[in-house]
């Protein structure tokens, strides 16, 4: 009788032991994955190089801070206007990590090696292990979802990719000579071509991508690859627009006189473009009204 009472207080004692042993390690479980899942810094960043872009870089971060953005890596090139005073409250916050590069270029191919051999491999290291999705684009290129605000979660359904490639809908000076002060970009330079097209930049996971050959795309650590947001891969550029869940507004030009004084002085210099034709070669992006 004894040795039976034994037997039942062993297995009770085990009936009451197991559970609780195997819900621990369940919860420890469910700790530790939570930690890995949260383990990014920041969940969305941006990276861009900017030259001379003042007109866009306050309108620029509060609207992708608007759609879930939480850091900017920004690369400054040789800029002369007052872009220190509109990021100098960003910087202070540490909303913004601002890093100088004065490298002087002459024309565009040096301008490319610069923005993806050296500012686009640079932001990609800093963001590696640190952040989840990081968006490379540039100043004159907002981000627009399609359907709702939170670009998180559009992008919660690419998480198994190297990258997401966004295509752009091009916008003009829609004839404005100079956004009024206290008006929007976004909301004054509402006209643009007559559909999106087919090439854009890419959203990425920092640590699958391999290289950036170019600002346009990434070459990413196998099996990884890029897809658009209709879930298609492609090579160069995508074999048609995809269009319906993200798109990139790019205010190309500005108003007429950031076209002018910026805008044009870099193209001419890169490809020998005459002023008294380039708007017109560019009337094309005022095709149509949009205020979405």
């Amino acid at each position: 009788m004894k040795v039976i009472k034994r037997l039942l207080c062993l297995l009770l004692l085990l009936a009451i032991f197991i559970p609780c042993s195997t819900e621990c390690k369940i919860h420890s479980g469910e700790r530790l994955l939570g930690k890995l899942t949260k383990s990014y810094k920041y969940q969305l960043a941006a990276c861009m190089m900017f030259q001379n872009e003042a007109f866009f870089l306050k309108e620029w971060i509060e609207y992708h801070k608007l759609i879930g953005f939480e850091h900017f890596y920004l690369f400054n090139n040789a800029s002369t206007d007052n872009y220190w005073e509109i990021l100098e409250p960003y910087v202070l916050s540490g909303e913004v990590e601002l890093f100088d590069y004065q490298e002087q270029t002459t024309n565009q191919v040096d301008y490319l090696t610069l923005q993806c051999a050296k500012i686009y491999t640079h932001a990609l290291s800093l963001a590696r292990g640190k952040v989840k999705w990081l968006a490379i684009f540039d100043a004159d290129e907002f981000i627009v979802p399609q359907k709702g605000f939170s670009l998180l979660k559009i992008l919660k359904k690419y998480e198994r990719y190297g990258g997401v490639y966004v295509d752009y809908l091009f916008f003009g000076t829609s004839h404005v000579e100079k956004v009024p002060e206290g008006r929007l970009i976004v909301e004054t330079l509402n006209h643009c071509a007559s559909k999106s097209m087919a090439f854009g930049k890419s959203i990425v996971r920092p640590e699958r991508v391999s290289s950036c050959p170019d600002p346009h795309r990434m070459f990413y650590h196998p099996p990884y690859y890029h897809v658009d947001t209709n879930f298609e891969t492609f090579d160069w550029a995508p074999s048609e627009a995809a269009d319906d869940v993200l798109l990139i507004h790019h205010y190309y030009l500005g108003d007429i006189d950031h076209a002018l004084n910026v805008t044009f002085p870099r193209r001419k210099k890169w490809m020998g473009i005459e002023a008294h034709t380039y708007l017109e070669n560019l009337e094309w992006m005022n095709e149509r009204e949009n205020n979405s």
